[in-house]
């Protein structure tokens, strides 16, 4: 029932003639249908240009892995959003916005931009993040940054009124829409357990790459002559800014110089910096 909706929603967005390129951003609380909304509009808009999707939902990553933003390209040929290959990621370095509002800023505007090279229209889905002044001042930030053509404010009754009172009066375009009531909320295990399926199909792969810590800068947000940062997620970073990959850490020897870092294969002599994030896990149990 919930596909029926997000069709119904797309195909009047579409007739309005409301979505048509720029951004637009998906608000909502959690499990309202955000992603169902944004693989409906990229399926019906694919056939006629190039839709950029990014996902923002960090925690329950659709495109790319958990901790990063990521952003692909849905064409005719390959529409379903949730079967997209990341040609992007940007690195938050957690599974939630709490505390990392400035991360998750910079990887939506980073990814926004690369994949406004691909995509004249990019379709924003965002985590349910939107109770307290921080998460009003977020989203305010974001629409001052990328000042999207639309936004959609997903909500039941009014738990979106605090941040849209903030937008209403600018440029955006915006439309309140009612979720399907019939949608059913995830469990915190069930969310645990979508994580570490999508950790370990995105490790499934992976090498242990050595590394020469002389050679690359790193970046954590705490002191790492007191806290061993084994086992926290990583993102490897290039000299321009583009994270290339997550690793995990599963060796570390500050006084050697020497770090083992599980990821996928990569050319590790592009990687210049090392951001050490927030979460812990293990591949097999997070």
């Amino acid at each position: 029932m919930s596909q029926d909706w997000a069709d119904n929603i797309a195909q009047k967005l579409i007739r309005e003639n409301l979505i048509q390129t720029g951004t637009c951003l998906i608000l909502g609380a959690a499990d309202t249908g955000k992603t169902t909304l944004a693989a409906a509009l990229a399926k019906r808009l694919a056939p006629s240009r190039p839709v950029g999707i990014v996902d923002a939902d960090i925690g329950q990553s659709h495109i790319g892995p958990p901790t990063t933003v990521g952003w692909a390209v849905a064409t005719e040929h390959h529409s379903d959003f949730l079967q997209l290959f990341a040609a992007g990621i940007s690195f938050v370095g957690d599974v939630t916005p709490v505390g990392h509002l400035l991360q998750l800023t910079a990887a939506i505007i980073q990814s926004v931009n690369q994949a406004s090279k691909a995509a004249e229209l990019i379709i924003v889905d965002t985590p349910g993040f939107v109770s307290g002044p921080a998460a009003s001042a977020l989203w305010w930030t974001v629409q001052h940054v990328l000042n999207p053509k639309l936004i959609l404010a997903v909500q039941n009754n009014d738990e979106l009124s605090d941040i849209l009172a903030g937008l209403h009066h600018l440029s955006s375009h915006l439309e309140i829409i009612q979720p399907p009531s019939q949608i059913k909320a995830k469990s915190p295990q069930e969310r645990r357990a979508y994580r570490q399926s999508q950790f370990n199909k995105y490790f499934q792969d992976s090498l242990l790459h050595n590394i020469n810590l002389s050679d690359i800068a790193v970046q954590a947000t705490w002191n790492l002559s007191r806290n061993s940062p084994v086992s926290h997620i990583a993102a490897l970073r290039k000299r321009d800014g583009t994270d290339v990959a997550i690793g995990i850490i599963k060796d570390w020897h500050s006084d050697k110089n020497i770090a083992a870092i599980k990821a996928p294969q990569l050319e590790m002599r592009e990687i210049r910096c090392l951001i050490i994030g927030d979460v812990t896990i293990d591949i097999n149990n997070e």
